[in-house]
């Protein structure tokens, strides 16, 4: 395999003017103007890993330490200027390695492994032996209780669900659903309470919720939820305190947010927001913020607004008629920052705008107009980084730009580096991911293509010495670390409780609490694997890395 000439240039370091000392870097990973279009972060042995593309290797597999030196080519998998697209049909990290989907002439696309090495980076499963793919859609790779779940065909079966043990004689179908070589039109494959949760089509329930615990005796329906070979079409699976959240369809009700504990007698219509057969849920984006669910739903009446539940009918109401009459506000881009829900919606009279709400009708307000009158800024991409959030929006007439928020009007503005910057620089951008306390992200500020780039926000919060001096910032310990799952955080002042979340490395959320001072914290059945904890604490989102063992 040749080795990439790879150069890197340090294309900006600055310091946003008027605004928290925010420093970006660019990373010129593919020389010159031509695009590399970095995607698909994930991290492995403690570096982030992404995908991206070079003139000499085509779309190939990059690690960086988030430094510009540290920033490389894994491997060239699909040796030459091909691709081997990796990542970009699912990823998961599983005892201290990263499995993805990769593409290479002698084997097709099949299941690799890295751990963070060029040799350690190798095909790891065959399915569909030979030149032939064995994965052919997006995979849903999952890893729940040291198993790693997957969709994958073997040529004899269609796509249906596989596991893993890490080893490759402890990889193998997991359940021929559909029998024969169809396949069970699986998707959206989710690990919460303890088991993993998918969609699939027996050829007798239609498309139903199922469950696994990774064996194939226990690899069922879960509730056949619109009864007979009519199909429920369940989807947007969230898990949430313990419980998922999805929505489904029956003739009776339409479509409807629906809540599961794992159990048949668990799994039940949380309320039939638009009484009848006419659907009450809206959308795709469902929330969790500060013990409640947030999702936009249309009751009849009001149109898409933004709506709130607690798992109960009692607790399902809508949170405010945005856009006053039966027109609805489309509430979309549902983002928590600590204990504020972003997003966007639009009012009738200012446009798609950037919104917030503590949970209640007053304090669901206008964050700020940023296009003028009825046109639209379509803010989006919302991303919680320290004490600010963060998301994309564009001023009348002008390009997508990165905003900043600290929830107030007088506060939300633009940041970039102070460069000229070049036309569309975050047209590209659809993702950011934090590692090493840092945002990456694809952008073009330099007009050197869209390429890798990073924010960084160098203010030291200060913690107060003792409980008493404790105003604006708090600190917090989250010990010990690593751990087995059950863990404590220790506040600085005990008085005040934390919300605690945390998120795998696909930013998907698997636990929440509202914790106090030093209380035993225990996640159940959760996978060994480095996690990201958030602890919104005082007036400060705290960041930590938990390392389950």
């Amino acid at each position: 395999m040749k080795k990439a000439a790879l150069f890197f240039t340090l294309m900006l370091s600055v310091i946003a003017k008027a605004q928290p000392p925010l420093v970006f870097t660019g990373y010129d990973v593919h020389p010159g103007t031509p695009d590399s279009n970095p995607n698909n972060f994930d991290t492995v042995a403690g570096q982030m890993v992404f995908s991206a593309g070079d003139h000499a290797v085509g779309y190939e597999l990059w690690i960086s330490d988030g430094t510009i030196a540290g920033t490389r080519l894994l491997k060239d998998i699909n040796a030459g200027t091909d691709n081997s697209l990796p990542l970009g049909m699912g990823h998961a990290g599983m005892n201290g390695k990263l499995y993805f989907a990769a593409t290479e002439p002698t084997t097709g696309t099949e299941l690799w492994e890295t751990d963070g090495t060029p040799g350690g980076t190798k095909l790891f499963a065959d399915i569909f032996p030979g030149s032939a793919s064995g994965i052919t859609n997006f995979s849903w790779l999952t890893a729940q209780n040291g198993k790693l779940y997957f969709l994958a065909s073997n040529g004899t079966s269609g796509i249906e669900p596989w596991v893993s043990d890490g080893t490759s004689t402890g990889t193998f179908l997991l359940k021929d659903i559909y029998a024969g070589s169809m396949g069970s039109a699986i998707g959206e494959l989710v690990a919460a309470a303890g088991k993993v949760f998918f969609t699939a089509d027996n050829g007798t329930d239609g498309q139903e919720l199922w469950v696994t615990d990774g064996t194939g005796a226990n690899t069922k329906v879960l509730k056949d939820i619109n009864p007979g070979s009519g199909s429920a079409y369940p989807g947007n699976l969230t898990p949430f305190n313990g419980k998922l959240y999805f929505q489904a369809t029956t003739s009776a009700a339409g479509k409807e947010l629906w809540i599961t504990d794992g159990t048949d007698t668990g799994t039940k219509m949380i309320s039939d927001i638009n009484p009848g057969a006419a659907d009450g849920f809206y959308g795709s984006i469902i929330k969790g913020v500060n013990g409640k669910v947030y999702f936009a739903g249309d009751d009849g009446v009001n149109g898409p607004e933004l709506w709130q539940t607690d798992g109960t009918p009692a607790g399902t109401v809508m949170v405010k008629d945005i856009y006053p009459g039966a027109t609805g506000s489309y509430p979309t881009e549902l983002s928590a920052h600590k204990d504020t829900l972003y997003f966007r919606a639009n009012d009738g009279t200012n446009g798609y705008e950037p919104w917030k709400s503590d949970g209640t009708g007053t304090g669901t307000k206008l964050l700020k107009d940023i296009t003028p009158g009825a046109g639209n800024s379509d803010p989006g991409y919302f991303v919680s980084y320290k004490k600010f959030m963060y998301f994309q929006a564009a001023q009348a007439g002008g390009n997508i730009e990165l905003w900043q928020t600290d929830g107030t009007e007088a506060n939300t503005k633009k940041v970039g580096p102070t460069l000229p910057i070049s036309l569309g620089a975050l047209s590209n951008t659809s993702k950011y991911f934090m590692y090493d306390s840092t945002l990456f992200f694809t952008a073009a500020f330099d007009g050197n293509g869209y390429d890798l780039w990073a924010m960084k926000d160098t203010t030291t919060y200060p913690s107060p010495a003792t409980i008493a001096s404790i105003s604006q910032y708090s600190s917090a310990l989250l010990y010990p670390n690593p751990n087995n799952g059950s863990f404590s955080i220790r506040l600085t002042n005990p008085a005040l409780n934390a919300e605690l979340s945390v998120k795998d490395m696909l930013g998907r959320t698997i636990y929440m609490a509202h914790v106090k001072s030093n209380e035993a914290i225990r996640m159940g059945n959760v996978s060994p694997g480095i996690y990201i904890a958030l602890i919104n604490y005082g007036d400060e989102v705290i960041t930590e890395r938990l390392v389950v063992r």
